[in-house]
């Protein structure tokens, strides 16, 4: 009898012992874990957002009709996938399945409210003794303000009339947001998560904004996309006389032998295009990497006279334009005339630099402001000398009038004494 009550005794405290163990929770006990990525979970307002989170119970995995809560508090339910159980918090979701351990919490539109400390409790029935609270478990969530920005997805390549069409999203959302749209050249506001834009070759590097707003929590976002659209290339050739530097737009230009020419092949173009100058049928320079290429004719000769042309080409088309250019007969330089490396009979015309013709412009100009200078400092001492000896033969003449009148007066005097006569010393 001592036996029998003794093994009953001990049944009571054990099942006691569960049951106040289920209800008060517990910081660790053999066979109850838990685990989750982190215990620090940082959400912005507005977004969503799943906890992983894994369990065993009394060693086990695999149960039947079990519940799980979120808690805040023994008395405060904030999750459960009990229906019937109150919460106090409808973005809080139990989405994993406590039936195969998984105690996966999901919060949507997380607002500021909602930071604070959770833990979850475990129990394999209603009626079950197996039920625990895993306190030692707890996770922090920490909500801050919004600030991801939208995505703006190009559906398509933007190219010049050609129709495109944009998208915005806010990942990490799961609520329907508001989004609008407008363009920085426009007043007109567009109020879709998608739109449709068939740009021109004006609004390349314009922008356009998207606006994501989340109702449930008084939120919103934004994003601008600067406008990167294609097209082919213009071009537009421009004739520079030497060294007037007069800027010619004319297709027939006429110059005289010897002068200096360049002959400059303007390219608007996206992406860029190769640009290649052509003398009559001959290619003579090219480039791939500029909007802009020039051709510099030092000293023409007659030999030059031929129409050039200037042709641009990218993925999206080619043009070109031409200038004739017409030499009349004049002074001949026999010295080469196109530079840095043409040969003497023409037949390779040699896009310069413009530092190399710079260069030999100020050689010009400084050789010539030197032979001006001694021009003017030989004038002067020519002046000078001029005006020395000038001074001298007055001086002379000076000096000579000066003894002829000396001499006039001297015989004059004698002339004199003559007339009164000499006193006899006799007498």
């Amino acid at each position: 009898m001592e036996f029998g009550s003794g093994i009953w005794m001990y049944f009571v405290i054990t099942v006691l012992s569960q049951v106040w163990m289920g209800s008060q929770g517990q910081n660790a006990q053999d066979g109850y874990s838990l685990q989750v990525d982190s215990s620090v979970m940082v959400i912005q307002e507005g977004l969503c957002v799943s906890i992983p989170c894994q369990f065993t119970a009394n060693n086990r995995r695999k149960f039947m009709n079990s519940i799980g809560f979120w808690k805040v508090d023994l008395e405060t339910t904030v999750a459960s996938n009990d229906k019937s159980i109150a919460v106090t918090k409808q973005n809080f979701h139990l989405e994993g399945d406590p039936n195969v351990g998984d105690c996966t919490l999901r919060i949507a539109d997380a607002t500021k409210q909602d930071s604070g400390m959770y833990f979850f409790r475990f129990e394999e029935s209603k009626d079950s003794i197996n039920k625990f609270n895993y306190m030692a478990n707890k996770i922090t969530v920490q909500v801050t303000d919004l600030t991801q920005k939208p995505e703006i997805i190009v559906i398509g390549e933007m190219v010049a009339k050609e129709e495109v069409r944009l998208t915005c999203i806010l990942p990490g959302i799961c609520s329907a947001p508001i989004v609008k749209w407008w363009r920085d050249n426009s007043d007109e506001v567009l109020e879709s998560t998608s739109m449709s834009l068939t740009p021109s070759l004006w609004d390349h590097g314009l922008s356009i904004t998207c606006e994501v707003s989340l109702p449930k929590v008084d939120s919103s976002t934004r994003q601008t996309l600067i406008l990167d659209v294609q097209y082919p290339p213009t071009v537009k050739v421009n004739t520079v006389i030497e060294p007037s530097e007069i800027t010619l737009e004319n297709h027939t230009v006429a110059v005289k032998e010897g002068q200096s020419l360049i002959l400059k092949c303007l390219v608007d173009s996206n992406p860029a295009s190769e640009v290649t100058w052509t003398k009559g049928e001959k290619t003579v320079a090219s480039s791939v990497t500029g909007q802009k290429l020039e051709l510099y004719l030092d000293n023409v000769k007659s030999s030059d006279a031929n129409t050039y042309s200037c042709t641009a080409q990218n993925k999206h088309g080619d043009t070109s334009d031409f200038v004739d250019i017409e030499v009349e007969a004049g002074k001949v330089e026999t010295s080469d005339n196109l530079y840095p490396d043409a040969s003497p009979d023409l037949e390779e015309v040699t896009a310069a630099s413009p530092q190399q013709a710079s260069s030999d412009i100020d050689y010009k100009l400084l050789a010539g402001l030197i032979a001006g200078n001694v021009l003017v400092l030989s004038l002067i001492a020519l002046v000078l000398f001029c005006f020395v000896r000038r001074n001298m033969k007055r001086r002379q003449q000076a000096i000579i009038n000066n003894g002829q009148e000396l001499s006039s007066q001297g015989t004059s005097a004698y002339k004199k004494v003559l007339q009164l006569g000499v006193p006899d010393m006799k007498s």
